[in-house]
C-alpha cells in the first residue's frame, strides 16, 4: 500500500516525538480535537505533548486510510491512538479528518469514540470490527449529488421521522451500523433502533461539511442536532462517519463523536436500555 499522510505523522510521532510530528503541519495548521482547536505549530505541539506525556510512549496503528476522488489532498483515517503511562497502555479509537497543501498537513480533525477507551499492552493486535459477512464489487462510482441524497433521505426520512422502512431500504440487508453506544446489524435490528430514536428524540436536523469517497470507502463530516425528548437536553454532535456506500445501500457505517456531550444516552438505545422486546 502506498505511504499515505497518516503513516508520515505516525512515524514522525513514534520516533522523533511532538515536536518533529508538529514539523510536518503548516505553520498556520489548524487541528480540532472533539471540537476543540489548536492553532499553528506550537500549539500543535503543546497537544501533542499533553496526550503522549513526558516520556513520549506513543503507538499508532492505521486500520484504513483513503483520499478524496475529487479532492484528493482531503484524506481520512481510523486508527488506534495508545499512550503510555508508565508501564500501562491506553487505546482509544479515532477518526481523523486530514487536509494537505503544499506537502504539509494544514488542517486536521480528531474524533474520539471515547467508549472505545481500553487498557491493552503496547503490541496488541486490534480489536476484532464488526462488519458484514461479505461486501460484492461495487458496479460505479456514486456521484456526490447521490451519495446526499441517500445520506438525507436516511437521515431525515428515516431517523428524524422514525420512519423504520426507510432506515432499512438505505441499508444492505446484512448492513453493519456502529455508534458509540451500539452494533446494529441487519434490517430487524434497524428497524427496532430507529423506532427508539424516534421514540427517545426529536428537532433532529444535519449540516454536511465534508464528503470523502474514495470509490471503496465514504466519510461524512456533519453535525447532527436533536433535542432529548426525556431530559430536555438539545446538543449538537459534530461527528465523523466511515463506511462503505455503493449502489445507493449502506454496507457498513461507523460514527465517531464525543459521547459525553451528545444529547443520545446509552440507556436511550434498543440494546442499552432494560426492553422485555
Amino acid at each position: 500500500m502506498p505511504d499515505t499522510p497518516f503513516d508520515a505523522l505516525a512515524r514522525a510521532w513514534q520516533s522523533g516525538g511532538s515536536d518533529r510530528a508538529a514539523n510536518l503541519c503548516h505553520p498556520d495548521a489548524t487541528w480540532i480535537v472533539d471540537g476543540r482547536p489548536y492553532r499553528g505549530r506550537s500549539e500543535i505541539e503543546g497537544y501533542l505533548r499533553t496526550v503522549a506525556g513526558p516520556a513520549n510512549e506513543v503507538r499508532v496503528l492505521i486500520r484504513r486510510a483513503f483520499h478524496d476522488l475529487r479532492e484528493p489532498d482531503w484524506w481520512v483515517a481510523e486508527w488506534a491512538l495508545r499512550t503510555a503511562s508508565g508501564e500501562c497502555w491506553r487505546e482509544v479509537e479515532q477518526g481523523v479528518l486530514l487536509h494537505v497543501s503544499a506537502g504539509q498537513i494544514a488542517h486536521l480533525r480528531i474524533h474520539n469514540d471515547h467508549r472505545s477507551v481500553r487498557e491493552v499492552t503496547a503490541d496488541a493486535p486490534l480489536r476484532d470490527e464488526p462488519w458484514p459477512p461479505s461486501i460484492p464489487p461495487r458496479t460505479r462510482d456514486m456521484t456526490y449529488d447521490e451519495i446526499l441524497a441517500v445520506h438525507r433521505r436516511h437521515t431525515l426520512q428515516g431517523w428524524a421521522r422514525g420512519d423504520a422502512e426507510v432506515v432499512a431500504s438505505c441499508h444492505a440487508p446484512d448492513s453493519v451500523l456502529q455508534t458509540s453506544f451500539e452494533v446494529i446489524r441487519g434490517h430487524d435490528q434497524l428497524r427496532r433502533a430507529a423506532s427508539a430514536y424516534f421514540e427517545n428524540y426529536a428537532d433532529t436536523a444535519i449540516q454536511v461539511h465534508r464528503i470523502v469517497y474514495s470509490g471503496d470507502y465514504l466519510a461524512i463530516h456533519q453535525t447532527w442536532r436533536c433535542t432529548n425528548r426525556k431530559t430536555g437536553v438539545c446538543a449538537d454532535d459534530e461527528d465523523l462517519n466511515i463506511g462503505i456506500l455503493q449502489d445507493g445501500k449502506f454496507w457498513r457505517w461507523r460514527e465517531y463523536y464525543d459521547s459525553t456531550k451528545s444529547a443520545q444516552t446509552l440507556e436511550q438505545t434498543v440494546f442499552g436500555r432494560p426492553t422485555t422486546q
